[in-house]
């Protein structure tokens, strides 16, 4: 499949999730292409027509460079290369999160605030039929995107270009909105596998109905906390056995509030990736003559710093931290159940499995920072984005909750087992997929590979379908 790209409205998380972590091509339609070549014929106008002011990497050079204009000669030298950009070192960004950063760079080029020609934009969305180049992860104290962008399009761009085009590309925030995106796809996933494994959870307490009654969608007045009760309502349907005759542990009765704040803090937090993969980021932007004629203008602008990209992203990690605090909780009050797994086990084995989910719970609590701006290195540059640390923050969260629920569900599917009762219809794939990669009397010799059975199975419905990357990097799955 090939996505065509018209507008920047085209630009939305299910974009992402296609082009970046599925493989989809990307064309631009012809009429967007016309569109690119008007908007470049009005920017050249413009810059022919105003050659003598300050215009931003364009007419000067960049950072100190902005307080000289340049002469003719060395404004044609510096139109034709990449401008200079600070590098960094390390380990990669995943290849899939690469892929949405060139497809979020497109946003300023549909929306004409990046007046590049025609050949540069088609050039742009043909790199997304590639390999990616090696993007470092981490090392990102720039304000807005500068390093990563240096790094993706310099080999691609640098010595092809004309004036004006080589901030078009360096400057901005696609990289903030593409991590933004890769998050809330993950999420969208995770929050689905944690309702799962907290309903079977909830069969193997024997929680008493009443905690997941309809009743307190409306008494709670939260459409997200509604939206959990409900699905761990029909998740639940039909389960064997009695249930408790009071009620169950605070863990177990607190977990539809908290999923329902999960679901809360996703759906805000992809409302604000399609905001940010739409938006003009680029400094400075031009707007042509339709909006301030007669030529149009070139505006020095913020664009760079995305304020939805790191709040949104602490967010999230903030969620799936507690929940790992949660699914810690839970797996303690079920293996020290005295009518649960220790009634079955000759000695301590699965139960012991409370010290691993205990790890991991503080391995997210560790990972749920705050994402602040920076301190830059001062002068013009007096302050840094750090969206790409907000980033990995949440992706090393989200991680650790995902091996917590493995512990999680293996320690629920157990119990259920041991009581010689099965789970549910709704919940009888997961338990059975458990149970298969960690069956019941498995020895102390097969719990590693169990479990990492168990974790690649509920991986693989966080991160579905192909990847694009040998390593799908914080809180994602290798292939």
């Amino acid at each position: 499949m090939t996505v065509v790209l018209a507008r920047s409205a085209d630009l939305t998380p299910d974009v992402v999730r296609r082009v970046s972590w599925h493989g989809e091509q990307v064309v631009l339609a012809p009429d967007a292409v016309s569109s690119i070549g008007r908007r470049r014929a009005e920017f050249v106008a413009f810059v022919d027509a105003h050659r003598g002011r300050h215009l931003y990497g364009i007419t000067t050079r960049h950072h100190h460079g902005a307080k000289q204009v340049l002469d003719a000669d060395a404004r044609a030298e510096y139109a034709r290369r990449l401008p200079s950009t600070p590098a960094s070192t390390g380990p990669g960004l995943p290849e899939r999160v690469v892929r949405a950063v060139v497809l979020a760079r497109l946003a300023d080029v549909l929306n004409g605030t990046a007046a590049v020609r025609p050949e540069t934009a088609t050039a742009l969305a043909a790199m997304l039929d590639g390999p990616m180049p090696h993007v470092p992860g981490r090392g990102h104290g720039e304000p807005g995107n500068v390093i990563a962008l240096g790094h993706l399009f310099r080999a691609r761009f640098d010595g092809t270009l004309e004036i004006g085009e080589g901030m078009a590309l360096i400057n901005g925030a696609p990289v903030s909105a593409a991590v933004l995106a890769d998050a809330v796809l993950a999420g969208q996933g995770r929050i689905t596998v944690a309702e799962d494994v907290a309903a079977l959870a909830a069969i193997a307490v024997r929680a008493p109905g009443a905690h997941y009654d309809e009743e307190l969608a409306r008494v709670w007045g939260d459409e997200h906390q509604a939206a959990t009760l409900e699905r761990m309502r029909k998740l639940m349907a039909g389960a064997e056995g009695p249930t408790l005759p009071y009620q169950a542990p605070v863990s177990f009765r607190s977990a539809p509030r908290m999923l329902g704040w999960t679901r809360r803090a996703l759906a805000q937090a992809a409302d604000g990736a399609r905001i940010s993969l739409r938006a003009s980021s680029n400094n400075p932007i031009f707007v042509g003559p339709g909006t301030r004629p007669p030529l149009g203008e070139v505006l020095s602008n913020g664009g760079y710093h995305d304020p939805l990209a790191a709040p949104g992203l602490d967010a999230l990690a903030r969620s799936w931290a507690d929940l790992a605090q949660l699914v810690t909780a839970q797996v303690s009050r079920l293996v020290e159940r005295p009518d649960g797994i220790v009634a079955s086990e000759p000695e301590a084995q699965v139960s012991l499995l409370d010290m691993t989910s205990a790890g991991w719970a503080e391995e997210a609590r560790a990972a749920a920072g705050t994402s602040l701006i920076g301190l830059g290195p001062g002068g013009q540059t007096d302050t840094g984005t750090a969206e790409v640390l907000a980033w990995r923050r949440a992706g090393d969260a989200g991680a650790a909750l995902d091996a917590g629920l493995a512990v999680l569900a293996v320690v629920a599917a157990h119990t259920i087992g041991h009581r010689g009762e099965v789970a549910p219809p709704a919940l009888r794939p997961l338990a059975d997929a458990v149970l298969s990669a960690f069956p019941l009397g498995t020895g102390a010799v097969g719990f590693g590979p169990g479990l990492g059975g168990v974790a690649r199975h509920l991986a693989e419905r966080v991160f579905p379908g192909p990847a694009t990357a040998p390593s799908a990097g914080p809180g994602g799955r290798p292939r």
